[in-house]
Protein backbone atom coordinates (compact mmCIF):
# COMPACT_ATOMS: atom_id res chain seq x y z
CA UNK A 1 0.00 0.00 0.00
CA UNK A 2 1.72 3.09 -1.31
CA UNK A 3 -0.05 5.48 1.08
CA UNK A 4 1.15 3.69 4.19
CA UNK A 5 4.53 5.34 3.58
CA UNK A 6 3.00 8.75 4.14
CA UNK A 7 1.34 7.87 7.41
CA UNK A 8 -0.04 4.82 9.19
CA UNK A 9 -2.93 5.19 6.75
CA UNK A 10 -10.27 11.06 4.46
CA UNK A 11 -14.40 13.35 5.01
CA UNK A 12 -15.78 15.61 2.32
CA UNK A 13 -19.36 15.93 3.50
CA UNK A 14 -19.74 19.43 2.08
CA UNK A 15 -19.33 17.98 -1.39
CA UNK A 16 -22.35 15.75 -1.01
CA UNK A 17 -26.04 16.49 -1.04
CA UNK A 18 -28.65 13.89 -0.10
CA UNK A 19 -30.95 13.08 -3.00
CA UNK A 20 -32.90 9.82 -2.52
CA UNK A 21 -34.78 8.80 -5.63
CA UNK A 22 -37.24 6.03 -6.44
CA UNK A 23 -35.02 4.78 -9.29
CA UNK A 24 -32.53 3.37 -6.76
CA UNK A 25 -35.12 0.76 -5.77
CA UNK A 26 -34.70 -0.89 -9.17
CA UNK A 27 -31.07 -1.86 -8.47
CA UNK A 28 -29.75 -4.16 -5.78
CA UNK A 29 -26.46 -3.71 -3.95
CA UNK A 30 -25.11 -6.92 -5.52
CA UNK A 31 -25.92 -5.62 -9.01
CA UNK A 32 -24.05 -2.39 -8.27
CA UNK A 33 -21.04 -4.37 -7.07
CA UNK A 34 -20.96 -6.32 -10.33
CA UNK A 35 -21.25 -3.15 -12.42
CA UNK A 36 -18.45 -1.48 -10.44
CA UNK A 37 -16.13 -4.46 -10.91
CA UNK A 38 -16.80 -4.54 -14.66
CA UNK A 39 -16.38 -0.80 -15.22
CA UNK A 40 -13.15 -0.67 -13.17
CA UNK A 41 -11.48 -3.67 -14.82
CA UNK A 42 -9.70 -1.70 -17.54
CA UNK A 43 -8.86 1.53 -15.73
CA UNK A 44 -5.37 2.71 -16.65
CA UNK A 45 -5.17 6.10 -14.96
CA UNK A 46 -6.97 8.39 -12.50
CA UNK A 47 -6.49 11.25 -10.05
CA UNK A 48 -7.54 11.49 -6.42
CA UNK A 49 -7.93 13.80 -3.44
CA UNK A 50 -7.19 12.51 0.06
CA UNK A 51 -8.59 14.03 3.27
CA UNK A 52 -7.79 12.58 6.70
CA UNK A 53 -8.86 13.76 10.15
CA UNK A 54 -7.22 11.82 12.99
CA UNK A 55 -7.15 11.92 16.79
CA UNK A 56 -4.49 9.89 18.59
CA UNK A 57 -4.50 9.37 22.36
CA UNK A 58 -1.23 8.24 23.97
CA UNK A 59 -1.90 6.41 27.22
CA UNK A 60 0.70 5.40 29.80
CA UNK A 61 -0.76 2.14 31.11
CA UNK A 62 2.05 1.94 33.67
CA UNK A 63 0.88 5.14 35.34
CA UNK A 64 -1.51 4.73 38.31
CA UNK A 65 -3.57 7.63 36.96
CA UNK A 66 -3.48 6.43 33.37
CA UNK A 67 -1.82 9.64 32.16
CA UNK A 68 -2.65 10.43 28.57
CA UNK A 69 -2.08 12.99 25.84
CA UNK A 70 -4.25 13.63 22.80
CA UNK A 71 -2.80 14.69 19.46
CA UNK A 72 -4.97 15.90 16.59
CA UNK A 73 -3.87 15.87 12.97
CA UNK A 74 -5.40 16.94 9.66
CA UNK A 75 -3.94 15.89 6.33
CA UNK A 76 -4.71 16.75 2.73
CA UNK A 77 -3.25 15.02 -0.29
CA UNK A 78 -3.39 15.18 -4.07
CA UNK A 79 -2.30 12.25 -6.18
CA UNK A 80 -2.33 10.58 -9.57
CA UNK A 81 -1.87 7.04 -10.85
CA UNK A 82 -0.74 5.81 -14.28
CA UNK A 83 -0.91 2.01 -14.22
CA UNK A 84 0.31 1.65 -17.81
CA UNK A 85 3.60 3.39 -17.01
CA UNK A 86 3.73 2.08 -13.45
CA UNK A 87 3.88 5.54 -11.93
CA UNK A 88 2.20 7.01 -8.85
CA UNK A 89 2.48 10.39 -7.21
CA UNK A 90 1.24 11.74 -3.89
CA UNK A 91 1.74 15.23 -2.43
CA UNK A 92 0.51 15.57 1.15
CA UNK A 93 0.46 18.29 3.79
CA UNK A 94 -0.32 17.65 7.46
CA UNK A 95 -0.86 19.79 10.56
CA UNK A 96 -0.26 18.10 13.92
CA UNK A 97 -1.38 19.70 17.19
CA UNK A 98 -1.28 18.45 20.81
CA UNK A 99 -4.70 19.04 22.39
CA UNK A 100 -4.74 22.30 24.35
CA UNK A 101 -1.26 23.22 23.14
CA UNK A 102 -1.83 25.11 19.89
CA UNK A 103 1.47 26.97 20.28
CA UNK A 104 3.38 23.74 19.62
CA UNK A 105 1.45 22.79 16.48
CA UNK A 106 3.70 21.55 13.67
CA UNK A 107 3.30 21.18 9.91
CA UNK A 108 4.76 18.58 7.59
CA UNK A 109 4.86 18.27 3.81
CA UNK A 110 5.80 15.13 1.93
CA UNK A 111 6.16 14.23 -1.75
CA UNK A 112 6.11 10.58 -2.77
CA UNK A 113 6.69 8.95 -6.15
CA UNK A 114 6.54 5.29 -7.01
CA UNK A 115 8.21 4.75 -10.38
CA UNK A 116 8.42 1.10 -11.46
CA UNK A 117 10.08 -0.58 -8.46
CA UNK A 118 11.53 2.49 -6.73
CA UNK A 119 9.92 4.78 -4.16
CA UNK A 120 11.18 8.36 -3.91
CA UNK A 121 10.29 10.45 -0.84
CA UNK A 122 10.96 14.12 -0.12
CA UNK A 123 10.56 15.09 3.52
CA UNK A 124 11.77 18.42 4.92
CA UNK A 125 13.37 19.14 1.57
CA UNK A 126 15.51 15.99 1.58
CA UNK A 127 15.09 13.18 -0.96
CA UNK A 128 15.57 9.50 -0.23
CA UNK A 129 14.81 6.48 -2.40
CA UNK A 130 14.19 2.82 -1.85
CA UNK A 131 13.98 -0.10 -4.28
CA UNK A 132 11.16 -2.58 -3.61
CA UNK A 133 11.21 -6.08 -5.20
CA UNK A 134 7.78 -5.74 -6.81
CA UNK A 135 6.49 -8.39 -9.16
CA UNK A 136 3.90 -7.46 -11.78
CA UNK A 137 1.06 -8.67 -9.57
CA UNK A 138 2.48 -6.96 -6.51
CA UNK A 139 2.73 -3.63 -8.34
CA UNK A 140 -0.93 -3.86 -9.31
CA UNK A 141 -1.76 -3.89 -5.59
CA UNK A 142 -0.60 -0.28 -5.47
CA UNK A 143 -3.72 0.56 -7.48
CA UNK A 144 -5.86 2.25 -4.85
CA UNK A 145 -9.12 1.90 -6.78
CA UNK A 146 -8.46 -1.78 -7.45
CA UNK A 147 -7.94 -2.36 -3.72
CA UNK A 148 -11.16 -0.51 -2.89
CA UNK A 149 -13.16 -2.42 -5.50
CA UNK A 150 -11.80 -5.78 -4.31
CA UNK A 151 -12.67 -4.94 -0.72
CA UNK A 152 -16.19 -3.85 -1.67
CA UNK A 153 -16.72 -6.90 -3.87
CA UNK A 154 -15.73 -9.28 -1.07
CA UNK A 155 -18.00 -7.59 1.50
CA UNK A 156 -21.67 -7.57 2.30
CA UNK A 157 -22.97 -4.22 1.06
CA UNK A 158 -26.17 -2.26 1.62
CA UNK A 159 -27.59 0.38 -0.71
CA UNK A 160 -28.35 3.51 1.33
CA UNK A 161 -29.75 5.71 -1.43
CA UNK A 162 -28.36 8.44 -3.66
CA UNK A 163 -26.13 11.47 -3.17
CA UNK A 164 -24.58 14.10 -5.41
CA UNK A 165 -20.78 14.19 -5.22
CA UNK A 166 -19.02 17.02 -7.08
CA UNK A 167 -22.06 17.45 -9.30
CA UNK A 168 -22.37 13.75 -10.19
CA UNK A 169 -25.34 11.57 -9.25
CA UNK A 170 -24.06 8.62 -7.23
CA UNK A 171 -25.35 5.52 -5.48
CA UNK A 172 -24.26 5.41 -1.83
CA UNK A 173 -23.45 2.05 -0.25
CA UNK A 174 -22.10 0.88 3.07
CA UNK A 175 -19.92 -2.21 3.37
CA UNK A 176 -19.57 -4.73 6.18
CA UNK A 177 -15.83 -5.39 6.02
CA UNK A 178 -14.39 -8.70 7.15
CA UNK A 179 -11.59 -7.40 9.40
CA UNK A 180 -9.78 -10.76 9.41
CA UNK A 181 -9.55 -10.72 5.60
CA UNK A 182 -8.57 -7.05 5.68
CA UNK A 183 -5.76 -7.79 8.15
CA UNK A 184 -4.55 -10.68 5.98
CA UNK A 185 -4.47 -8.43 2.90
CA UNK A 186 -2.48 -5.73 4.71
CA UNK A 187 -0.04 -8.28 6.14
CA UNK A 188 0.66 -9.62 2.65
CA UNK A 189 1.30 -6.13 1.29
CA UNK A 190 3.31 -5.03 4.31
CA UNK A 191 5.88 -7.78 3.78
CA UNK A 192 7.07 -5.88 0.69
CA UNK A 193 7.29 -2.48 2.38
CA UNK A 194 10.11 -0.86 4.38
CA UNK A 195 8.13 -0.90 7.61
CA UNK A 196 8.49 -2.79 10.85
CA UNK A 197 6.51 -6.07 10.68
CA UNK A 198 3.01 -5.10 11.83
CA UNK A 199 0.69 -7.68 13.38
CA UNK A 200 -2.49 -6.53 11.66
CA UNK A 201 -4.56 -9.32 13.23
CA UNK A 202 -3.68 -7.91 16.65
CA UNK A 203 -4.13 -4.35 15.43
CA UNK A 204 -7.69 -4.95 14.20
CA UNK A 205 -8.68 -7.37 16.97
CA UNK A 206 -10.65 -4.69 18.81
CA UNK A 207 -11.12 -2.29 15.89
CA UNK A 208 -14.36 -0.85 14.58
CA UNK A 209 -14.71 0.08 10.93
CA UNK A 210 -17.38 1.97 9.01
CA UNK A 211 -16.92 1.99 5.23
CA UNK A 212 -18.94 3.90 2.63
CA UNK A 213 -18.73 4.00 -1.17
CA UNK A 214 -20.23 6.31 -3.78
CA UNK A 215 -20.62 4.88 -7.32
CA UNK A 216 -21.47 7.12 -10.26
CA UNK A 217 -24.83 6.33 -11.87
CA UNK A 218 -23.71 6.99 -15.44
CA UNK A 219 -20.34 5.20 -15.60
CA UNK A 220 -20.58 2.93 -12.51
CA UNK A 221 -17.11 4.00 -11.37
CA UNK A 222 -15.97 4.67 -7.82
CA UNK A 223 -16.30 8.39 -7.16
CA UNK A 224 -15.71 8.49 -3.41
CA UNK A 225 -14.84 6.26 -0.49
CA UNK A 226 -14.87 6.98 3.24
CA UNK A 227 -13.50 4.94 6.13
CA UNK A 228 -14.20 5.75 9.78
CA UNK A 229 -12.06 3.61 12.05
CA UNK A 230 -11.12 3.16 15.70
CA UNK A 231 -8.22 0.94 16.72
CA UNK A 232 -5.53 0.48 19.33
CA UNK A 233 -1.78 0.30 18.63
CA UNK A 234 0.46 -1.46 21.13
CA UNK A 235 4.18 -2.29 20.91
CA UNK A 236 3.17 -5.92 20.27
CA UNK A 237 1.05 -5.03 17.24
CA UNK A 238 4.03 -3.13 15.80
CA UNK A 239 6.38 -6.04 16.39
CA UNK A 240 8.41 -3.91 18.81
CA UNK A 241 9.76 -5.08 22.16
CA UNK A 242 9.17 -2.20 24.63
CA UNK A 243 12.21 -1.09 26.60
CA UNK A 244 11.90 -0.14 30.25
CA UNK A 245 8.91 -0.48 32.58
CA UNK A 246 6.61 1.91 30.68
CA UNK A 247 3.73 0.46 28.72
CA UNK A 248 2.44 2.90 26.11
CA UNK A 249 -0.77 2.38 24.16
CA UNK A 250 -2.09 4.48 21.27
CA UNK A 251 -5.81 4.73 20.63
CA UNK A 252 -6.56 6.09 17.18
CA UNK A 253 -9.70 7.52 15.64
CA UNK A 254 -9.49 8.37 11.95
CA UNK A 255 -11.90 9.56 9.27
CA UNK A 256 -10.37 9.06 5.82
CA UNK A 257 -12.03 9.94 2.53
CA UNK A 258 -10.88 9.86 -1.08
CA UNK A 259 -12.40 11.51 -4.16
CA UNK A 260 -11.57 10.03 -7.58
CA UNK A 261 -11.69 11.57 -11.08
CA UNK A 262 -9.69 11.86 -14.31
CA UNK A 263 -10.44 8.27 -15.27
CA UNK A 264 -8.34 7.05 -18.23
CA UNK A 265 -7.16 10.59 -18.98
CA UNK A 266 -3.62 11.26 -20.18
CA UNK A 267 -1.58 11.56 -16.98
CA UNK A 268 2.15 12.23 -17.14
CA UNK A 269 3.97 11.67 -13.85
CA UNK A 270 7.46 13.10 -14.14
CA UNK A 271 10.03 12.45 -11.42
CA UNK A 272 11.81 15.71 -10.41
CA UNK A 273 15.45 15.84 -11.47
CA UNK A 274 16.69 16.26 -7.90
CA UNK A 275 14.92 13.03 -6.87
CA UNK A 276 17.23 11.06 -9.16
CA UNK A 277 20.11 12.15 -6.92
CA UNK A 278 18.35 10.86 -3.79
CA UNK A 279 20.19 8.84 -1.19
CA UNK A 280 19.41 5.15 -1.74
CA UNK A 281 18.35 3.28 1.39
CA UNK A 282 18.89 -0.50 1.63
CA UNK A 283 15.67 -2.38 2.40
CA UNK A 284 16.95 -4.46 5.33
CA UNK A 285 18.59 -1.48 7.02
CA UNK A 286 15.37 0.50 6.64
CA UNK A 287 13.36 -2.16 8.46
CA UNK A 288 15.86 -2.17 11.33
CA UNK A 289 15.89 1.63 11.51
CA UNK A 290 12.08 1.77 11.55
CA UNK A 291 11.93 -0.69 14.43
CA UNK A 292 14.51 1.25 16.43
CA UNK A 293 12.77 4.54 15.73
CA UNK A 294 9.41 3.21 16.91
CA UNK A 295 10.97 1.87 20.09
CA UNK A 296 12.70 5.20 20.74
CA UNK A 297 9.45 7.08 20.07
CA UNK A 298 7.67 4.94 22.66
CA UNK A 299 10.37 5.74 25.22
CA UNK A 300 10.17 9.47 24.43
CA UNK A 301 6.40 9.45 24.85
CA UNK A 302 6.75 7.76 28.24
CA UNK A 303 9.26 10.38 29.37
CA UNK A 304 7.07 13.25 28.15
CA UNK A 305 4.00 12.01 30.03
CA UNK A 306 6.03 11.45 33.19
CA UNK A 307 7.04 15.14 33.35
Amino acid sequence: MFFMLAMILCSSGALCQLNDTASDENLSASELKAMLVESSANLQSYRFLLDMDQMTELINLSSPDGESQKIASRSFGIGAVNMTKRALKLVMASVIMPEGDEVNATAMAIDEYLINDTIYIRLDGNWTSLMIPFSGDMWSQQNTIEQQVEMLNSSNVTLLGSEVVEGLDCYKLTADIDLASFASQLSSTNSYLPLTPINFSSLFNNATLEVYYWITKDTHLLKKSEVIENFVISPESLGVEPKGPENIEMRVYADISMIFDGFNESINIALPAEARMAEVLPLNATIIDQTENLTQASENESAAMAV
